[in-house]
């Protein structure tokens, strides 16, 4: 990421250096997204709207209206995600940010501009209705499957593999298994065709992780390695983390004792500790808990348990939230301590039905039925 930063920068350079727009436009916004993505994938949002906030008045000075467009989207983009980190952000600033791009897309008439405005708006409503139960799944399906047809017009690869990747994510939260494979496998093969690493390592990811819901183990441990590796590669460090955590279930799953699963999220969690990040942080310590649970160390999951807790909770994750309590209850069962097994039960029965959380109703309930406690 350090490269793509400094390569990107000398873009910009180049671009604000340029006085008249058919010098200067061609290489400014460009250059100015890939900045903003890197810094976006290193958690440095602040850095990256800073960045997007000049250069759209830059574009808008070199009259570029498509430029100006794409690092709209952008901006809105990254903001999304900052919105996901940082409580206390206005949701309707940022849909208006999104809107905007959408207007000045639609109004520059490029269609690369106009994918990435709308793919970015979905990926707004994506997460409002994964992480906080609000909204459908038709507009934001739709709004992928337009940004998908209008990058494939424009001859957009890295756009196209994206949008594809997208639409797999809708499929797999619906429950959709072999829909989210297809598209993933088909973004994954753009990707190993243009060589893009970065794409490669999502989609590997989570094709890994439909192998291990498929109970091929071998196959899935196998796609989190290559993922690690990859992420590695680009230096996609908050990315290591949540592939680090994946290749750790997988190993616990095959060996609950594994030493090279314990090492691995300990590991997740260094990175998340360096970088800061709230999100990988809560991810490291639920991952965690997860194998000492599995290794039968009650005391040292639930330390980490309740951490994850305390950062979902004031992040406001309550999908995150509802996954370790559930691990909750299950450390409390291994106590044989049925009151406060029935206790978490109930608090992330209670957060899931009163969030709309509809993709994580199903674990509750199995969970209580598994632990013998009635819900309903």
């Amino acid at each position: 990421m350090r490269c793509i930063i400094a390569v990107g920068l000398l873009g910009l350079a180049t671009g604000c250096a340029a006085g008249r727009a058919e010098r200067g436009s061609s290489t400014f916004a460009p250059s100015a997204v890939a900045v903003m993505q890197a810094y976006d994938l290193e958690s440095r949002f602040h850095e990256a709207t800073d960045l997007g906030r000049f250069a759209i008045e830059r574009a808008r000075l070199l009259k570029d209206a498509a430029g100006e467009a794409r690092l709209q989207a952008e901006l809105g983009r990254v903001l999304t995600r900052q919105l996901r980190h940082e409580p206390g952000m206005k949701e309707a600033d940022v849909l208006a940010v999104l809107l905007r791009a959408r207007q000045l897309a639609e109004a520059s008439g490029d269609r690369s501009a106009l994918a990435a405005a709308l793919d970015a708006h979905g990926m707004f409503l994506y997460w409002d209705k994964v992480v906080a139960g609000r909204g459908e799944w038709a507009p934001v399906v739709s709004l992928f499957e337009r940004a998908h047809a209008l990058s494939e017009e424009a001859g957009d690869i890295r756009g196209a593999t994206e949008m594809l990747f997208h639409l797999g994510l809708t499929r797999q939260m619906r429950g959709d298994a072999a829909g989210a494979r297809g598209f993933y496998e088909r973004s994954l093969a753009l990707a190993r065709e243009s060589g893009d690493a970065l794409m490669q390592s999502y989609g590997l990811r989570h094709l890994g992780d439909l192998s291990e819901k498929d109970g091929d183990l071998d196959t899935a441990l196998a796609r989190h390695r290559e993922c690690v590796r990859l992420r590695e590669q680009v230096g996609f460090r908050t990315g290591q983390v949540f592939a680090l955590i994946a290749m750790a279930q997988v190993l616990t799953l095959r060996e609950p004792l594994s030493e090279e699963a314990l090492s691995a999220v300990q590991q997740a969690l260094r990175i998340a500790e360096e970088a800061k990040d709230p999100a990988s942080l809560r991810e490291s310590h639920a991952a965690l808990g997860r194998v000492h649970l599995r290794r039968q160390d009650a005391a040292a999951a639930l330390s980490h348990l309740e951490q994850a807790m305390a950062n979902a909770e004031a992040h406001q994750d309550w999908l995150t939230l509802v996954d370790v309590q559930l691990d909750v209850a299950r450390t409390h069962a291994l106590r044989g301590d049925t009151a406060r097994v029935e206790e978490w039960l109930r608090r992330a029965w209670a957060i899931t039905t009163a969030r709309g959380l509809d993709v994580v109703l199903e674990d509750v309930e199995r969970l209580g039925r598994e632990l013998g406690v009635a819900l309903r």
